[in-house]
């Protein structure tokens, strides 16, 4: 399969016009054309259905759509590699939940830089856990709440814990409450993070549904959007201690204690064997500083 053709079909595909990629790309629309059927005889389906108003995918058409980000994710990721070999670069891509990869990973890769200088190291924050960038090779090392089980030559180790804290602007009126109380005070809820939903559910003895009917006053993406609301408003929010006692002291914002009421989420740092065969002082030297960190 031409690169080239799959690299056309995805931004068509993306902006359901040949005409409009044809034109960001500088190339005929004929031309355009013939890279995809290139690419629909090079795998023997159809892609597209062309109609007046563009083109919309076929069934085979969304089978490739989904691989092919992926797909062009690793071959550019893996063209940077081979640039940066023959620079003599080393490049790492880590990517992290955002709550780890905004307080504690951008000082631990400011002493990582100290001790590996010809490392290049690239830094992602995502929403919320998934395997999907290590085993595509999108990214060198993975961390995130979630174990990666049963998946060959993948490893994964536990760094430690990360405490989940209910805070309130410190004018809120409760410094203590029981956990029935929880359904009843106004809340900024981070929906996104899975992880922390489905903890938050199982201790409260409630299902997802009966959640998202609490007193809500919003929902975010961002722990740091939760931050920012409850500085403003008679609302508490659920984050990790992580960014608690990273930014507590820059925010006017406190702990709120619920009586029998202790949760905390398992921090893993994962990366593949491969990986590992060659930068083993990379990974044990990060995975140490990240703990001490975490302890």
């Amino acid at each position: 399969m031409h690169i080239d053709s799959l690299n056309y079909f995805y931004q068509v595909a993306n902006s359901k016009s040949i005409s409009t990629v044809a034109k960001n790309a500088h190339i005929s629309q004929s031309a355009l054309s013939q890279q995809i059927s290139k690419l629909e005889n090079k795998l023997n389906v159809k892609l597209f259905e062309r109609t007046n108003k563009g083109v919309t995918l076929t069934p085979e058409g969304e089978i490739l759509f989904k691989y092919s980000e992926s797909i062009l994710s690793s071959y550019n990721k893996m063209q940077e590699e081979l640039l940066n070999s023959i620079n003599k670069i080393k490049l790492i891509s880590i990517e992290s939940v955002e709550s780890i990869g905004l307080t504690i990973l951008p000082t631990a890769i400011f002493k990582m830089k100290k001790l590996f200088p010809s490392y290049t190291i690239n830094l992602n924050t995502i929403d919320c856990c998934s395997k999907s960038s290590l085993l595509n090779n999108i990214c060198d090392v993975s961390i995130c709440y979630s174990k990666i089980e049963n998946t060959t030559g993948v490893v994964t180790k536990l760094l430690g814990n990360d405490e989940i804290l209910l805070v309130a602007d410190k004018s809120f009126p409760l410094n203590t409450i029981k956990k029935e109380q929880i359904f009843e005070l106004p809340l900024i809820f981070t929906s996104n993070k899975n992880c922390l939903k489905k903890l938050i559910c199982s201790n409260l003895n409630c299902d997802e549904e009966a959640l998202e009917k609490a007193n809500i006053l919003y929902n975010t993406n961002s722990y740091f959007s939760a931050l920012k609301g409850v500085s403003s408003s008679k609302a508490a929010t659920f984050i990790p201690s992580s960014i608690y006692y990273n930014y507590h002291s820059l925010s006017n914002i406190k702990i709120i204690k619920i009586e029998d009421f202790s949760i905390s989420l398992q921090l893993y740092i994962s990366y593949l064997e491969c990986f590992y065969k060659t930068n083993s002082e990379f990974v044990k030297t990060l995975r140490n500083i990240l703990k001490g960190y975490l302890n």
